[in-house]
Formats: structure tokens, sequence, C-alpha cells
């Protein structure tokens, strides 16, 4: 007889979070209520005997709550009082520290009262069995050494047993020992059906499948925190789950009596072998193919497929046809192809699980959902009302006193509620209706933002929380500016999980944006001809280059441009280059730039060019256009051209190159284009010590010119 215990601890320094949890169980339970965690140990030090379950806060004033636990831990509590740890905390390093202190089970904040409300009953239910197993096994072991019933009869009870056993522990189904014996047994009368080579009796094939309920017997050495761990196991945590294949042997080995059992040698193979893989990539042995037994192979699978199939403290219940498609592709391991076979052919039967393979047949689940939503919501006290209320009118004020526009989207009405500052600044009811009409945003947001939106919020998921755009918005009719809008999904994972609606924020960043355009600007744009600058137009070039099966690298340096200072002062100057800027950007096509490198030097790149013939054609072109006739003098451009990837593989090797070109057309005669070849390192040596920087500090380019022909310094 399991003893009833009346009481819950709530250990949380948040009132309204005490409240709406007494309201789960007040009807049920007697509700002890503590702020802090000394509160709380003085609480349990008195009625920890009638202490069903303590579900304790993390963070707190005074004692957190795993200084709670590691005194639980030392007065030996935690052995005999369950705790659920409930925190907005999320990181591996929390949860792995609450279950390595003896929590039973994680609940993240905001919570979902029904999911509470379930593992709640869940763990005190099993924890209360777990308790009393010690004495149930010894008492079922000292029937078994005393009695000497059919054989039959004792398999039976000690299937029962020790199945009960991991069941009460694992927080598994119930019916999981069940459904493994069935199916196994569908399995094997379906192989000996279809195939003649595999020699099994049904006799066999009865001892095997009771056998099979004993497959996990060894999870009874598997610490509880690892066991019913709902998220993924570390590498070391996994180790000590994968121990239990052996330990179940050596639970077998001491069970007296067991050893003259007919089943006895199916039990050890199985508890050792179901987790052996057809390509040997399984445990403890690494056994291949026919190496591993038929009934071994065949608990394997069932285990698969149940597991799979049935909700687990990790995961939701996959479809039968899901769970197939997983265990064909291989998801959960490489399974005997004859046993596959088996189990497509029985799987009509093993998708109506619900009602064949169940013991007592219980009503489909759409059924009870249909008859949970009938009932009345509970009761709430005045005392969490009033907390809610206090919550709804801070969220009211916050709102209010920021610039921000909150908003919140039901979906199923297809409505969307604005907080008061979307009525200030677009003058329109707080209150839309019919989101899904496009029409109705479009007056908002332009069209293909719209769109963009609406596949963005598809994707959000309980892993894929928040989504953040920045766009364009007419809220006040005025124009487009810019906004910063986030959103996050609503969930309902009562039953299913399902995307109820959204919250969100919209923010005015227009501000912001234009000094981020300006600053953007700044860095990568001359500021006089408005072209790209030196460092940008490298880093463009050099991304263009990663592409590229051909291009082109034109450096231009105005010819007599000196002169035009000296002559018409700097500021006519200034407009000569800003006219050139303009005459070299109309010669571009897509995926080419032109960049100012400083003075009267621009750089031109020409990406994967047809043919040289054509190239040279536009590029004297280009250099016709250039031409000026002032009244002293005439303005020309001269042209140095290097080629990718004869030339050069980067962009300072290729401007390097073109350089050279470029002088070797200065040097003779001006107002030319001329491609690189050997011939332009055989001109005199100039000084370029003052253009270093054009081909930045990283290159060598001393090193460069000493490569020139000759003895530069004695030219």
């Amino acid at each position: 007889m399991i003893n009833k215990k009346t009481k819950i601890l709530i250990v949380d320094d948040i009132e309204l979070n005490r409240a709406l949890l007494c309201e789960m169980f007040q009807s049920k339970y007697e509700i002890l209520e503590a702020e802090d965690g000394k509160s709380a140990l003085r609480i349990i030090e008195q009625e920890k005997d009638n202490l069903a379950i303590i579900l304790l806060d993390v963070v707190m004033p005074i004692m957190d709550g795993f200084s709670v636990l590691e005194i639980m831990n030392e007065k030996g509590w935690i052995d005999f009082i369950p705790v659920i740890m409930i925190t907005a905390e999320v990181s591996d390093n929390v949860m792995g520290s609450g279950y390595e202190l003896g929590a039973m089970d994680i609940i993240n904040k905001p919570f979902n009262p029904n999911i509470v409300n379930k593992r709640v009953e869940n763990i005190i239910e099993n924890f209360a069995y777990k308790n009393s197993l010690e004495q149930m096994v010894e008492n079922q072991a000292r029937k078994i050494r005393e009695q000497s019933e059919r054989l039959h009869e004792n398999n039976l009870r000690l299937i029962d047993a020790l199945s009960s056993i991991i069941e009460f522990k694992n927080t598994e189904s119930a019916q999981h020992v069940f459904n493994i014996r069935i199916i196994t047994k569908m399995l094997l009368n379906k192989l000996v059906e279809i195939r003649t080579d595999y020699h099994l009796t049904q006799n066999q094939i009865e001892l095997i499948s009771e056998a099979a309920a004993m497959h996990d017997i060894g999870k009874i050495a598997v610490p509880d925190s690892i066991l019913n761990k709902p998220g993924k196991l570390t590498p070391e945590e996994f180790e000590v789950i994968k121990e239990h294949t052996i330990n179940g042997c050596e639970i077998l080995e001491h069970i007296a009596g067991i050893k003259e059992m007919d089943f006895y040698h199916y039990c050890y193979d199985i508890c050792r072998h179901h987790h052996e893989k057809w390509n040997g990539k399984g445990y403890p042995d690494g056994l291949v193919g026919n190496e591993i037994s038929i009934w071994a192979q065949a608990v394997s699978l069932a285990d698969a497929y149940d597991a799979l199939t049935s909700k687990r403290v990790y995961k939701d219940a996959y479809s039968s046809e899901v769970a197939m498609q997983m265990i064909l592709n291989e998801e959960c391991g490489v399974f005997n192809p004859d046993l596959l076979e088996c189990l497509i052919q029985i799987l009509p039967l093993l998708a109506e699980k619900n009602g064949i393979i169940k013991k007592d047949n219980p009503e489909p689940i759409e059924t009870i959902k249909a008859e949970k939503q009938k009932k009345q919501p509970m009761d709430v006290s005045a005392r969490t009302l009033r907390l809610l209320e206090m919550e709804r009118q801070k969220y009211k004020i916050i709102s209010e006193l920021s610039d921000e526009i909150i908003f919140e989207y039901d979906k199923e009405n297809d409505k969307i509620i604005f907080s008061e500052e979307f009525h200030k600044i677009t003058g329109n009811d707080t209150i839309v209706f019919d989101l899904k009409k496009k029409g109705t945003l479009l007056q908002y947001i332009r069209e293909e933002d719209y769109y963009f939106i609406m596949s963005k919020v598809e994707e959000l998921s309980l892993e894929n929380k928040m989504l953040h755009l920045e766009l364009q918005l007419n809220l006040n009719g005025n124009g487009y500016e810019w906004y910063s809008v986030r959103i996050s999904g609503l969930w309902d994972i009562s039953y299913e999980v399902k995307c109820m609606g959204y919250v969100g924020k919209i923010v005015n960043i227009e501000d912001e944006k234009q000094k981020s355009i300006e600053l953007e600007k700044a860095a990568n744009y001359d500021s006089l001809t408005k072209i790209f600058n030196r460092h940008a137009v490298e880093t463009i070039i050099s991304d263009y280059l990663k592409t590229a099966s051909s291009a082109a690298v034109c450096f231009i340096d105005i010819d007599n441009f000196k002169m035009v200072n000296d002559h018409y002062g700097h500021i006519f100057g200034d407009n000569v280059l800003k006219r050139i800027a303009t005459i070299v950007q109309k010669n571009l096509k897509e995926k080419e730039v032109v960049g100012r490198l400083g003075g009267d030097e621009f750089v031109v790149y020409i990406h994967d060019y047809e043919t040289k013939e054509a190239l040279h054609q536009r590029l004297e072109i280009l250099r016709a256009e250039l031409k000026m006739e002032l009244n002293d003098f005439v303005l020309s451009g001269s042209l140095g051209v290097s080629f990718y990837p004869e030339n050069g593989k980067d962009y300072r090797e290729l401007l390097y190159k073109a350089d050279q070109a470029l002088y070797y057309s200065k040097y003779h005669g001006k107002d030319v284009c001329h491609y690189y070849s050997k011939e332009c390192e055989n001109i005199p040596f100039r000084s370029l010590v003052s253009n270093v920087d054009d081909y930045g500090d990283e290159v060598d380019y001393i090193g460069q010119l000493l490569k020139l022909k000759g003895d530069s310094s004695s030219k």
C-alpha cells in the first residue's frame, strides 16, 4: 500500500508564480509556500514525512534553489521527497547542476499549467511507487525462491515483477514492456511464415516474447537523474546508460533459480545484445549481422519502433508512418533486412497500436481531448486575480512610457491588438481584424516586405523563438521610415505543439538607420567624387575575384592634372575629378566598379570580360571620353591594364602590374592605354614612395620595385 502524502511545498520569491502554482494543485493537496531557500528548509524539516513534492525556484534571495538541494542531499531528504526545479534559465549548466543534485525534473518559465500539472502528478505517482519498489522486489524474489510452481507461471511472475521495476523507475509508458512482448512475437511469427531458414517453434517464440520483457532490467542500476533526463544525454551519461546491458546480465545471474528455467538463455542474450546493430556499430560487444541472435535482433527492432511511437520525457510520440521512415532511413541504427520486411508487413496492425496492442484498449486520444475541453475552467482565487491585474497594469504602464508599439496577434480570430502608441502614430483603432487579407496591412508596409514577413513568421518554432527584422513602414502616412520589428510565437503545448498567435514590438529606428547609412557612406565612399574609396574598392574587387574566371584591373592617371590646379584653382580641379568619375561610371556594366585611389588616380575593375579585343574597344572609348581641351592645354587619361589570372592572383598584385603598365604608357607619350607585359619592367625608375599606401602596408613594395631590370639607383 502506497503512503498517500498530502502536501506540496512551493518555493519561489515571486508571489504571482506561487499563486499560479497554488491554483493548479490546491483542490487535491494542501499547499505550503516559502519565498526563499531558508524558509523552505524550515518547512521541509517540519513536514518532510507529509510532502508529496517540492516545486523549487532556482534564483532566490538569501538562499537559492541549488543550495536547498545540497542540504537536502546532506540530510538524505532527496531520497524520499521528489523535487521539480522551476527556472527561467535554460542553459546546460543550470540543467546539469539540477539533475546532478537530484532534481527529478526541470520546468522552464513561463510554464504551461497543463504541462506542469501532468508532470507533477506523474512524478508524485512514480516516486511513490519507486520508494516502495525495494520492498516489492525483495518480496517477489523471496516468493520466487520459496515456490516451485509450473514453468510458465514462474516465468510470468518474474517478468511482471522485474518489468514493473523498470516501468516505475523509468517513467516511460507502463505499456512499453507489454508492447515489446507483442511486437517481438508478431515479428518472429511473421519471420518464420515468410522465411524457411529461421527454425523457431511456437513454444520458442512464446518463451522469447516473455524473455523480451526483461530486456531493460539492467536500468535498475542507472541513476534516475540520467534515466529520466528530458534533454540530450552527455557522452558521459550515455556511457552510463550503455552499461545497462551488462548490468542486466549480472542481475540475472544473481537471481536464484532462474538459470534452471528454459527461457534463461533467451533472457541473458536479449539483455546483453538488444542494442547490437546489424552493421556492427552497436554495443556492448560490437557484433555484426547474424553474430547477433535472431531473438535479440527482433527485440531491438521492437524496442526502436515502440520507443519512437510512444511519448517519452525527452520527446513526443511519432506517428507509425514517421517512425517507420526513420527506421528505414537508419536513424535508429541498421537492422536485419529480413526483420525490416516483417515489420513492414505487420505495420497495419502496429499503426493501430492504441486499439490493438494496448492492454485495456483506452479511449482514442481525440475523445479524451474533447472531453477535457468540455470541462469548466477552475475557479481563480481573488489573490491570483489581484496579482494578475497588477501585472496587467504594470505591462500597460511600461508600454505607454516607451515609444514602442507592443502588439499581440490572435491567430484563431485573425486579429491584432496594438498598444496605445499605435493609435497615437496612425490615428487608427488599436484592434485590427482580418490580417490574412493582404490589403489590411498594405497601407503600412511594402508589398514585397509583406510576403517576406509572412514567410519568416512561419519559420518560428519552439527552437527558433524570435524573429528580428528591420524594414520600412509608413505608419503616420507621411512616407516610409525604418522600424525594428521583433516577433515571438505563443505556443500551446498541452496536447500537441500548436502556434496560437504572436507577440512583439515595433520601434522606430529611422534616425539610427540614417546615421548608419551616412557612416557607411563615409567609410566606403570618396567624399569628393562619391565613388568607392581606396579601401572599399580593394575589398569589393577582392571579393569579386573569388568567383571570376577572367578579369581586368585598369589603373587610370589624368595627364597634366597638376596644371589644372595651377592655372584654374583647386575648386575647378575638384569639378574636373567629379566629371571624370561620372564618365567612368556611365561606361561600367554589372559587377564592374570604379574607385578613387587618391589625387587624380582611379582604378576600374572589369569582371568576366568577353574577349580582350572587345575590352580594348571599350577602354579606347573611355580614353577618348576622358580627353578635355582647355584654353592652354589638353587633359587626357593614361591607362595601364593587368589581367587575371595571368598577371596576378589577387588585387594588390594586379594593381601593381597595372601601375607598371600605366607608367609605360606615360613614358611613351601619355594619352595611351597599355597592357602589362615584361617590357613594362624596363622603364626608368620612377619614385613612387609617396604612393606605397596605395598597395597596403602588407605589400613589400620596395621589394617589388627591386625586381625592375637594371640598377634603379643609377637611373
